[in-house]
């Protein structure tokens, strides 16, 4: 009987690791033709023909179609057209720009602006010089000058003229008196609101003007006689000049073209 037991045992213990191995082998088919499949899937999708990446060259010439169908042609310059200048006067071949009619004998100056719209507005007139004598002090708003009479350095927003006192001061163009007053500092002053779009201030005259205020006066006409200007009259007698336009002052050298 023992040996019977012991017999089965045996046969038990065989059949468990028989089922253990039979196990195994399953596990590593499955295994195997799981890994050739996906090498099989994978030779597959080597061989299969890919799309290619597209290039920025491809990109390029898509976007220059694209452009091609959707903006208009460059306009092209005229057969018939034999000076080689731009349309703002520039020359292609030298690079200088052409002056515009009239403007040829202008200073070339670095801050020409002023001196150009000054010429256009007033038509390239011929102004009247004020007064005969030579300048004594320029306009300098840029830097300061020393003013004998003040003791201090300023700025000097105007044209200094010698004269002698009583002599006839004159219009440098037609325009409209604007006004006339008695300033404390520079003396009686008139004020011309000319054709040209200029207010011009004839500073350091008598009392006894020779226009009146709202009156049209023609150019060389006479407005009045110099006098005296009590804060430049270390500067000897002469005629002050101012120059505006739309508030800003200007030099009446280039305004008025007084030399």
């Amino acid at each position: 009987m023992k040996n019977i037991n012991s017999r089965k045992s045996r046969v038990s213990r065989v059949s468990r690791g028989n089922y253990a191995s039979l196990s195994l082998c399953l596990a590593a088919a499955v295994i195997t033709v799981s890994a050739a499949v996906m090498r099989a899937q994978k030779d597959r999708a080597a061989l299969s023909p890919q799309p290619e990446e597209p290039s920025v060259a491809s990109y390029q010439a898509a976007d220059t179609a694209e452009h091609a169908n959707t903006e208009p042609a460059a306009p092209t310059e005229p057969a018939n057209q034999t000076a080689a200048t731009s349309p703002a006067g520039t020359d292609r071949q030298t690079g200088t720009v052409a002056k515009p009619d009239g403007f040829e004998d202008l200073d070339e100056r670095e801050d020409s602006e002023e001196t150009l719209a000054i010429q256009v507005l007033g038509k390239n007139l011929t102004y009247i010089r004020p007064a005969g004598g030579a300048i004594t002090k320029d306009y300098s708003m840029d830097g300061l000058v020393y003013s004998k009479t003040m003791g201090d350095w300023r700025v000097h927003n105007g044209l200094d003229l010698a004269a002698n006192a009583g002599e006839v001061v004159k219009s440098a163009a037609e325009g409209k008196v604007a006004g006339i007053t008695r300033d404390p500092l520079y003396g009686t002053t008139v004020v011309v609101n000319q054709n040209d779009g200029l207010m011009v201030y004839y500073r350091g005259l008598t009392k006894d003007t020779a226009v009146r205020e709202g009156e049209n006066i023609s150019a060389g006409a006479t407005i009045g006689t110099v006098g005296e200007i009590p804060c430049e009259n270390g500067d000897g007698v002469h005629l002050h000049i101012e120059v505006m336009r739309e508030g800003k002052y200007l030099d009446p050298k280039d305004a008025l073209g007084i030399r």
